[in-house]
């Protein structure tokens, strides 16, 4: 283990007391006073039967900045040990906590009263050890500084209540890194009921990385994270957990703020890839976050029957300023994007077998070279800008009655029409490949304030390929190559229409010999 701290200069003579009572000296004169302290020869037993925790609490006690207190191999029954400032951890052996501290998680007591590793006002503090623990094995608050590296912590998989296996609250500019959590809490085994018990739970935190752990098989989620800000979640596998792979809840909304969600695999948890949820505020918050370079599969059931949940890359509630890039989200449950009355979302580059769904208001959404299912805009709608860009897409389901003032669809392929506008405001259908076998056409615009169609590519094996109502206003028709089944445009009298320079080309149905 190399040290941590680095000492310039101490003098004097440091006294350490072994459990027996015996001093211990160490000489720490000199630059490096960093020592690497076994446990064993201060009292300690590691034999699985005698009680540690006495021995080791005492050697934590006694040690000066920049030392490391080490088990070696063997089993240590421990209670609880409470860390010291500038003092590492690291242990070869395994630590185990006594089955009769078990404790039970609840909203009004959300940490026990026994965890492994108790820490409290500190800074600058390294752990790295193996624990089988029945309430957390790290409760961090107020503190600074404090990493959990190259670690294997398991719970109690029979505690239908469990405590997370690590929660930071109060605290900053600290990690959880290279780690295997698991086996907090009872696992689900239905879609309508989950017990608590999380990997890692973070609250009212700042400066929080966690990177390239695997959190699994937890009674709820891998990653809960509340009212906290500049976190990072980049590296990790979170899989078969109760509820989503990672969550991110608010209450002081104006704490939840940058965010970086990066190249993490969620796989087979029972709820949303990743869940950012701020429908109780009423109010939108921008938070500044980036998820990008995910790879989520099979997220949102239970025993194969699917569960509420279940988004590939992302459900979003009330949050802003969100861009969703080069994720791929494949068999999930629900769609891969679920954005819910949203400010400013950007998608480009993202890949799933999914759906985007939009619900509510927003304000600007662009979705640019993406590849999914379809995109579905529900019923009564409003946003101001919905931009979608070289997109390679089934269907564009737009229903009745919506209000977007600014549609744009550019340069899209459309593997399935036909394409429904009957909105209120401007769209602007250019530069599109757009393919259509339904009677009813390929393109269908009903009631819009202004249409520009220039440009595309329409294909339509029935009836008209093209369909403007009277109730649609100033609309544009030009430079399109259009091949129908029937007649290539019908016009019911809207006001206003220009049409010039497109090609028409009827179309022929062709079988084989």
């Amino acid at each position: 283990m190399v040290n941590l701290f680095h000492i310039l200069s101490m003098c004097g003579t440091v006294m350490m007391l072994a459990c027996n009572g015996d001093p211990i000296h160490a000489d720490n004169k000199g630059t490096d006073v960093g020592r690497k302290i076994d446990v064993r020869q201060y009292g300690a037993k590691g034999d699985g039967k005698t009680d540690d925790t006495k021995a080791i609490q005492a050697v934590l006690d006694s040690a000066v900045v920049g030392d490391t207190v080490y088990l070696p191999k063997g089993t240590y029954l421990i209670r609880t040990l409470r860390l010291v400032a500038n003092v590492a951890f690291v242990a070869d052996g395994m630590i185990k906590q006594p089955p009769e501290l078990a404790g039970k998680f609840a909203i009004a007591k959300q940490n026990s009263d026994a965890p492994l590793f108790r820490a409290h006002r500190i800074s600058n503090v390294y752990l790295s050890f193996r624990a089988e623990t029945v309430n957390e094995a790290l409760y961090a608050s107020q503190c600074r500084n404090i990493t959990v590296a190259n670690s294997q912590l398991t719970g109690d998989s029979t505690n239908s209540r469990s405590f997370s296996a690590v929660l930071w609250y109060d605290c900053s500019s600290s990690r959880i890194t290279g780690s295997t959590i698991g086996y907090y809490g009872v696992r689900r085994s239905s879609p309508k009921t989950y017990n608590p018990g999380t990997a890692i739970r973070v609250l009212s935190s700042r400066g929080i990385t966690i990177s390239g752990n695997e959190l699994r098989d937890n009674g709820e989620n891998g990653i809960f994270i509340h009212d906290s800000g500049d976190v990072e979640i980049d590296g990790n596998r979170i899989y078969r957990n109760g509820m989503s792979g990672i969550q991110i809840g608010f209450n002081a909304a104006e704490k939840v703020a940058n965010y970086r969600i990066t190249n993490n695999r969620l796989e087979h948890n029972a709820a949303d890839a990743v869940d950012i949820n701020n429908r109780a505020h009423g109010r939108v918050v921008a938070i500044n976050a980036l998820i990008a370079g995910n790879y989520s599969h099979g997220n949102g059931f239970v025993n194969e029957e699917p569960t509420p949940d279940g988004s590939g890359i992302a459900t979003l509630i009330g949050v802003s300023d969100v861009i969703m890039s080069g994720n791929r989200a494949f068999a999930n449950n629900r769609p891969a994007l679920y954005a819910e009355g949203c400010g400013i979302l950007v998608a480009n580059r993202n890949v799933t077998d999914g759906e985007f769904e939009m619900v509510g208001n927003w304000d600007q959404v662009k979705m640019h070279n993406n590849a999914f299912r379809a995109l579905r805009i529900l019923a009564n709608a409003e946003g101001n800008v919905l931009d979608l860009r070289q997109n390679e897409v089934g269907q564009v389901m737009l229903p009745n009655g919506i209000r977007i003032d600014s549609l744009y669809v550019i340069e899209n392929k459309i593997g399935s029409g036909p394409v429904n506008i009957n909105m209120q405001g401007n769209l602007k259908f250019e530069g599109n490949r757009l393919k259509s076998a339904h009677d009813v056409g390929a393109l269908l615009i009903v009631n819009v304030n202004s249409a520009s169609l220039i440009g595309n590519h329409i294909n339509n094996t029935k009836n008209a390929a093209i369909t403007i109502r009277k109730t649609a206003y100033n609309i544009f028709i030009d430079s399109n190559f259009v091949t129908s089944g029937g007649t290539w445009l019908h016009d019911f009298g809207s006001p206003d229409i220009k049409i010039g320079n497109n090609q028409i080309q009827e179309h022929v149905e062709t079988t084989a010999p």
